[in-house]
């Protein structure tokens, strides 16, 4: 008696309205087709994608284990387990090569026996094994999987009865039918199937029955039916997300937030939206490498990146490939067959698997958009990839903007002190009227902020210290120090171009930024600095006073500094070599190199 097919359009509706994975359809498809036929299966899925990295073989462990020599199956820790015993339940698995008999079925889908007696049929979008055209020939489809059936001896004699009249069929063990004739061949027989094509066995096929392969057509025909329905479901439901991505970031560009949090947030809503295990944005144009923003999926326990783990040498085949424009993204993995530097990375960090997608800012390279995927290895599609594409072009969008953020935040602020007597009265200080030292660890801070810090043009810090203070404060009294000290301010303030704030570090030193200026450039500005001061005697109430003093030097170095109190320290230590060897100097003091 013929299978009754209306019996599977149950399972087909709860499939589709219930799960929301289609690996996990799959596996739940091996589970029963296994236990149907009462054979082991591997069911080849992601053949329709057309990307090597997509396909996945759907089985237990233990057959698994069986083709682990000759396929290479690289085990996902943890594994993906449906249900039951881990040592039998279905799982995912990569192979890392493939089978002749599945590249053949790749350009030519057909119903085929193995020498080893295992069955493989393949699954075309159009759900059948194969259609004949007029001439009775195969028309290829385009394949979503391939099921690769192996039935043990013992239930090659036929154990199987499809009763049309029990709806439970599918799910529970059959009584024996009668004996299959290994020599039989079968002619073209009526599709079970409204709508479907003749089904004609090859006399090749040995230890199935009729029943048995119409019922396995049927199985594999509403499975490949479920398959299409939650692909689309899912791929337009990945679309409506991606293209909300999208907007969000493009919302963010526009948003009154520093670029610091915006990078941050690119970083967060990626991470979010593609559903990764970490989300990085690098500058990998200096080693070490440069992390700007991390984002950790809420699931995840991760251990933070160190310093040992960014070192540019893990990165530089991948640096020399974007440079010379050989990839727009790079997915590597950890069990891939050849050795990369990256790959030691990637076990360094602890993941398994990678996508980097390059940054280019005003056209320069600058790092990456670095997924990273921790609990399982990940591949991407098409269209995912252009996400990110986008959103790393976005990215680049805010690090530029980075750029000019700093002239404004100054220029805000200045408005902010002038229409505020509070806040003139709190970031001023009293005596000289310059900012104060709070004032200047606020602008260190926007300097030191991720993206301003890599992004914006190397700033120079100039230390200055008036010489002989305390013989000026013991001889004349602090009346007198004042009056140098509030001279001393207008003298520093009256050299720079407007815009540029002297601060009162402390005492009597003096601290000044200057924004987008080399060093040279800004040991001209100290030199001036140090002319202004010796020039003209400082007229006080003990009469005219000979003062000179001392500057130290540093600007910004990516590959040595970590912030900017980083180059103030350097400044600072300048100014000490300024005074040690002589007094009334510059002194300008180069980075080392951090280990």
């Amino acid at each position: 008696m013929k299978p009754n097919w209306k019996h599977f359009y149950p399972q087909i509706k709860t499939a589709v309205l219930n799960l929301d994975s289609l690996d996990l359809l799959l596996q739940q498809a091996v589970e029963k087709i296994a236990a149907l036929f009462q054979a082991e299966c591997l069911l080849w899925s992601g053949l329709e994608f057309g990307i090597a990295d997509t396909l996945r073989v759907v089985t237990t462990q233990e057959v698994a284990t069986r083709y682990a020599a000759s396929l290479g199956f690289a085990y996902p820790p943890p594994p993906i387990v449906c249900a039951g015993d881990p040592h039998h339940a279905v799982k995912l698995f990569r192979p890392r090569s493939l089978p002749l008999w599945l590249l053949d079925q790749q350009s030519s889908p057909h119903l085929l026996q193995l020498e080893t007696g295992d069955l493989i049929v393949p699954v075309t979008n159009r759900g059948s094994f194969f259609e004949p055209d007029s001439a009775g020939f195969a028309i290829a489809n385009s394949l979503q999987f391939v099921l690769q059936v192996i039935r043990p001896p013992q239930s090659q004699s036929g154990n199987f009865s499809a009763d049309p009249t029990d709806p439970d069929w599918v799910n529970r063990p059959h009584e024996s039918s009668a004996p299959l004739n290994d020599s039989a061949t079968f002619d073209w027989v009526p599709s079970p199937v409204p709508g479907g094509t003749a089904l004609k066995t090859p006399p090749t096929i040995q230890g199935w029955s009729i029943a048995e392969l119409e019922s396995l057509e049927i199985v594999c025909s509403q499975l490949g039916l479920a398959y299409s329905a939650l692909y689309w479901r899912q791929r337009l439901e990945q679309s409506r997300q991606q293209s909300a991505l999208v907007g969000r970031i493009s919302r963010l560009l526009n948003s009154t937030l520093n670029p610091d949090e915006i990078v941050s947030r690119i970083g967060a809503e990626l991470g979010t939206g593609l559903q990764v295990d970490r989300s990085v944005l690098v500058d990998l144009r200096y080693d070490p490498a440069n992390i700007l923003s991390v984002w950790d999926h809420p699931d995840c326990e991760l251990a933070p990146l160190d310093q040992r783990q960014i070192r540019q040498s893990y990165w530089q085949n991948v640096i020399d490939m974007f440079m010379q424009g050989g990839s727009s993204y790079l997915q590597m993995s950890l069990n891939e067959a050849k050795a990369d530097p990256l790959q030691v990375w990637i076990e360094d960090v602890g993941a398994q698997s990678v996508l980097v997608v390059p940054l280019f800012v005003q056209g320069e390279f600058f790092g990456g958009v670095v997924l990273l995927s921790y609990r399982q290895d990940r591949s991407y599609l098409i269209d995912e990839l252009q996400t990110v594409r986008q959103v790393a072009d976005q990215a680049a969008i805010a690090l530029t903007n980075a750029q000019h953020y700093q002239r404004l935040w100054r220029k805000q602020e200045a408005l902010r002190i002038q229409n505020n007597s509070l806040q003139w009265a709190i970031l001023r200080d009293e005596l000289t009227q310059l900012m104060n030292r709070r004032s200047l660890e606020r602008e260190l801070e926007q300097l030191s902020m991720g993206a301003i810090w890599s992004i914006h043009p190397p700033f120079c810090v100039i230390a200055c210290d008036i010489d002989y203070f305390k013989y000026v404060n013991d001889a004349h009294g602090h009346l007198v120090g004042d009056e140098v000290l509030q001279e001393i301010a207008k003298r520093l303030q009256g050299q720079l171009r407007r815009g540029t704030p002297a601060y009162r570090y402390g005492g009597e030193e003096f601290m000044i930024i200057l924004t987008d200026t080399p060093l040279n450039q800004a040991v001209d500005v100290a030199e001036r600095l140090r002319w202004a001061v010796r020039s003209t005697p400082f007229v006080t109430r003990a009469g005219h006073l000979e003062i000179t003093a001392s500057f130290g030097v540093a600007q910004q170095n990516l590959t040595c500094d970590h912030n900017a109190w980083d180059v103030l320290q350097r400044a600072d230590s300048a100014l000490y070599e300024a005074k040690r060897t002589g007094r009334d100097r510059v002194y300008a003091l180069e980075a080392s190199i951090r280990g």
